[in-house]
């Protein structure tokens, strides 16, 4: 989970208005599917209501592809 945040957001970060919104996992919302025995999807999508109103953040979430053993495959 913690390839999906960007370095530079932080909950404690307050030039960062949405930081305390996007950094926060009870703010994320996580879903697994699983493909096969050894592969797995995850997407992580950010619950935008609680950033403020008018919030708006293009490209948020993202999908990861990740094997048994916990490691990423790929990610967009």
């Amino acid at each position: 989970m913690d390839d999906y945040l960007p370095p530079s957001v932080r909950a404690e970060d307050q030039k960062y208005p949405a930081g305390k919104c996007l950094a926060q996992w009870k703010y994320i919302n996580v879903t697994v599917f699983q493909a096969s025995d050894d592969l797995f999807f995850v997407l992580f999508i950010p619950d935008l209501s609680h950033c403020g109103p008018g919030f708006i953040e293009l490209d948020a979430g993202a999908e990861y592809a990740i094997d048994g053993k916990g490691r990423i495959l790929a990610k967009q």
